[in-house]
């Protein structure tokens, strides 16, 4: 008998169950819609948390945390390379477009999961939670 809950793969290698969202309602398609906006654009993570209905749902609480982390250290970042920038120019500069590479990266990751309705937490900065 095969499970319809999506797996993923812990640190171990053993396989454990991901919440999904249900792909059956319009309120649904909307909380993924949602979830993948926040993490195109990052600053709208905090848009279905205004929503008395929407914002206990595990799912978006997930999805907001993650852009909230992803929003955190995209400014972090902004504000180093503006330090690397007036020190090392050359080096700045590298730095800064290796470091945009790679929270483009984590971006279509995430938003590739919200599209999927998984909850997976973003590689190296999905373990923490600026949200409770």
């Amino acid at each position: 008998m095969e499970s319809n809950t999506p797996t993923q793969h812990n640190e171990s290698g053993a396989a454990e169950n991901v919440e999904a969202v249900p792909k059956a309602t319009a309120e649904h398609d909307a909380y993924r819609l949602h979830a993948i906006l926040g993490y195109l654009i990052p600053i709208l993570f905090f848009l279905p948390l205004l929503d008395e209905k929407t914002k206990n749902v595990p799912y978006v609480r997930f999805h907001a945390n993650q852009q909230l982390v992803l929003l955190v250290v995209v400014v972090g970042l902004y504000m180093l390379h503006n330090i690397l920038f007036m020190m090392l120019m050359s080096i700045g500069y590298l730095v800064a477009q290796i470091a945009n590479l790679a929270v483009l990266a984590l971006a279509i990751y995430g938003a590739y999961n919200a599209h999927l309705g998984n909850m997976k937490e973003l590689p190296v900065i999905g373990k923490y939670r600026l949200l409770k």
